[in-house]
Formats: structure tokens, C-alpha cells, sequence
């Protein structure tokens, strides 16, 4: 039951013609004023015009309304108006309620007496929900201006330069080790066909510069608590094992990883083989250039893989009598080194760069046209022993990007054809001039 201390006023708009049209709203009214609590109910044209308002504000003041319906159109249009009526005439904005008669009724019935019955029962829902409101007071708390940016793909970028930009604190969270999301991924950006990494990068480094903005890459939100204005947020970021700030995001360490590398720590078991008297006399020669012990190993190999191309397992343990250095230690920098190889290679050793320039240039298509000109897979030599394909991580050259390398030799700006037309430049065997 209503208390009779509450005092009820109805309100139904016409909405000009886009209620009245299919709603009889003299009848919405009439049965309106029958409704317990309801102590006044009228009808306008526009009920959300100064004079409508006015109607509703005068009410408040000479019926002593306790409560306020207007049935109209959406709340999203103009219940923040008529709270502010009510708010003007003195009575808590909270104690209005407003039913929506034009887009669940006239607007959505052609038949005028369902619409009309339709409307009578959303009006008497209004008035037994308003009873029940409490008067809400807005009140000003403390908040803290900071904001957080969950994913750091080209909208979690955009969104944190633009938010940090207007001097509020920006935190944002990547579960990547980079930010950069799917478009650092991108050759073209559609419609206009721009270069990705040319809209992408720029705002990549702006991030990271910039003073309102702190990226917590490699990182993931774990539990969100508090309220708007007070949130507090748990962050979980990974293990690097990496010193972050002299980080140069070469991508060497995860190449040379001591726990994905397990070679380094449990070297692999060498085969016996016996040393054939030119290899022997190679290392005889090349030991005698480099004196000491273990510090000499690293130049002593690499002018051996320099002749050989590769490292075999019995030339290193003679390097290991010759040097009189375990031979543990000597498989343990063999295999710790990206340039040394303890397989056979190829006379050619085709290095294509996946960093990010390259990536988004188009290096994969490059890397699966090298795969089926040259019928192996990364990692592996041909039968022949011509070719050698692997892939690195960066060369330092972007600006030829995409790049592969044979050798010394750099090859920039390759696209699938001239990939395909290096290989077999490559084959051909080298002819001399005949005077």
C-alpha cells in the first residue's frame, strides 16, 4: 500500500504527434488519475518544453508532490530534464520515474487500443515503482585521475597517447613482451594502403617516452576491486630475467636463453670420430696463432668455422688436447653461439631477418618462397650442400627492409621474385672469361 503521505503526479506527453497519434492519451490520463497515491495527472504536447516543465515545477510547489511520472519518450533523451524540474522545485531528482510510451507503444503498435492499453499498463508501473525510490544525494569524493589501458594492440596505444596527452597518468598493460598488437603484424593498412609500421611505429616509440605513460609489457591484470574513481588493480608481470633497463630488444638473449638452451647446460654427447691429418694440421695451425688457454677458444673456433663452415665434433676435441681445456667447456661455447654450427652447412647460408621492420615488409613470404625454391625447411642444408636456410632475429638494417643475408652479403628490399631469382643466381656456377 502507498502511505498517504505520498503525493503522486502523472504526466503524459503527446510528443507532438508521435504519441498521440497511435495512444489516446486523454485516456492514459483519465485512467492515470484513478491510480492509488496519484494526486494530479495532466496531459501536454511537450511535456520536455520550458512551459511543460514550468507545468510540472508548479505542481511540485502547490500540490506538495512527494513523487513524479512522465510518460514520453526515452529516458536516455530527457529523464536527466525533467530530474533537473524536480530538482528546481525543490524535490529530490531521485524520486522521478519516467515510462517510455513512444518506442515501446506508438511506435512500435498500429492498433490505437492495444497501444493505449499498453501505455495504461507501463504508466501504472511507473507509479508503483516510484513509491519504492529513496532519495539519492550527489555527493564529491577524492578520486584518483589515473588510467588504465588494458592491451597495448593500435586502440590500447591510441587510447593511452590521446588519455596521457591531457596530463592524466596512463598505465598500460600488454601480456606481450611488446606492444604493438596484430598491426605490428601488417605489411598495409586498408583502405588507404599506408605502410603499417609507419603509422604503427612512430606511436610505438611515443608510448614509450612518453612521461604521463607507464607500460607494463609482459604483464597481465589479475584482480580488479574497489569503485569508479577508486579502483585498485592487481597486475601480474611476468619473469624476464633480463635487466629491463638496458634492454635494447635485440631478441639475442631468447636465442641464447641458458634454460631454452638446454646444449649449454647438458652439452650433447660427441660422437668418436677420427681426425683425418688435414683437420688436424688446420687446428695444429690455427692454436699456434692464439696463445692462452680457455680465452683463445672463442677466436680459435671462429677461424675454424670460418674455412669449414661448420664445427665438426672431432676437430673440437683436439682443440680441447691442443688447448688443454675440458672439452665440456669448448661444446658449451659451440653451442652458445649463434654463428657456430656443430652440423654440416651449406656453401651458402641463407639468414632471413624476422625483426619487426622486416616482418611487416613481408619476411614470412620470403621465408616460404626460399623454403620451396630451395625444398628445405628452416634449419636444414640441402642434399647437395649448396644452401643452408635459417633465420635471424635482427641485422640492423631496416631501412633495406625486408633483408636476408648470405654471408657477408646484405640483400634489401627483397619481394618473393627476387628471392626466388637470388637462389638462382646463387645455383648458376661461375663461368670465366676465355680471352
Amino acid at each position: 500500500m502507498i502511505a498517504p503521505s505520498e503525493r503522486i503526479g502523472v504526466y503524459v506527453c503527446h510528443c507532438g504527434t508521435n504519441i498521440s497519434h497511435t495512444v489516446e492519451v486523454g485516456a492514459v490520463v483519465a485512467h492515470a488519475a484513478e491510480l492509488p497515491g496519484v494526486v494530479v495527472a495532466r496531459e501536454y504536447k511537450y511535456m520536455c518544453s520550458d512551459p511543460g516543465q514550468e507545468i510540472i515545477r508548479r505542481d511540485i510547489e502547490e500540490q506538495r508532490l512527494t513523487r513524479v511520472v512522465v510518460a514520453s519518450c526515452s529516458p536516455l533523451m530527457h529523464e536527466t530534464t525533467f530530474r533537473k524540474a524536480c530538482d528546481e522545485a525543490g524535490l529530490n531528482p531521485f524520486l522521478f520515474q519516467m515510462a517510455n510510451i513512444r518506442e515501446h507503444c506508438s511506435w512500435v503498435h498500429t492498433d490505437r487500443q492495444q497501444a493505449t492499453a499498453k501505455a495504461k499498463r507501463l504508466v501504472t508501473a511507473a507509479v508503483q515503482r516510484v513509491r519504492h525510490h529513496l532519495p539519492l544525494e550527489e555527493r564529491e569524493v577524492p578520486v584518483r585521475p589515473e588510467t588504465l589501458v588494458v592491451g597495448g594492440g593500435i586502440a590500447g596505444i591510441e587510447a593511452a597517447l590521446r588519455i596521457a596527452d591531457s596530463g592524466k597518468k596512463v598505465y598500460l598493460v600488454e601480456k606481450q613482451p611488446s606492444i604493438g598488437g596484430h598491426m605490428a603484424k601488417f605489411d598495409k593498412t586498408f583502405p588507404t594502403l599506408d605502410c603499417a609500421a609507419c603509422i604503427l611505429t612512430p606511436k610505438m616509440v611515443s608510448v614509450g617516452q612518453h612521461p604521463k605513460i607507464e607500460l607494463l609489457s609482459y604483464a597481465e591484470v589479475e584482480e580488479v576491486s574497489g569503485f569508479v574513481g577508486n579502483f585498485k588493480i592487481k597486475v601480474r608481470r611476468k619473469a624476464r630475467y633480463i635487466d629491463t633497463d638496458k634492454c635494447t630488444g635485440c631478441g639475442q638473449c631468447v636465442e641464447n636463453c641458458l634454460v631454452k638452451n638446454r646444449a649449454y647446460l647438458e652439452p650433447p654427447t660427441l660422437p668418436a670420430v677420427e681426425l683425418d691429418p688435414t683437420k688436424r694440421s688446420l687446428v695444429d695451425r690455427v692454436a699456434a696463432r692464439h696463445e692462452g688457454g680457455a680465452e683463445a677458444i672463442v677466436p680459435i673456433l671462429q677461424d675454424i668455422a670460418e674455412i669449414l663452415n661448420w664445427l665438426p665434433p672431432e676437430v673440437l676435441r683436439h682443440v680441447a688436447q691442443v688447448k688443454q681445456v675440458p672439452l665440456e667447456h669448448i661444446v658449451r661455447i659451440a653451442t652458445f653461439y649463434r654463428s657456430f654450427s656443430l652440423k654440416p652447412r651449406g656453401k651458402h647460408v641463407l639468414n632471413v631477418c624476422t625483426g619487426t621492420a622486416c616482418h611487416v615488409q613481408g619476411a614470412p613470404r620470403i621465408l616460404e618462397t626460399l623454403q620451396r625454391e630451395l625444398g628445405i625447411p628452416v634449419g636444414q642444408t640441402t642434399s647437395d650442400m649448396r644452401f643452408t636456410l635459417e633465420t635471424v632475429r635482427c641485422v640492423g638494417c631496416c631501412g633495406l627492409a625486408p633483408v636476408v643475408t648470405v654471408g657477408d652479403t646484405f640483400h634489401g628490399k627483397l619481394t618473393p621474385s627476387k628471392a626466388a631469382r637470388l637462389v638462382g643466381k646463387l645455383t648458376e656456377p661461375k663461368t670465366s672469361a676465355v680471352a
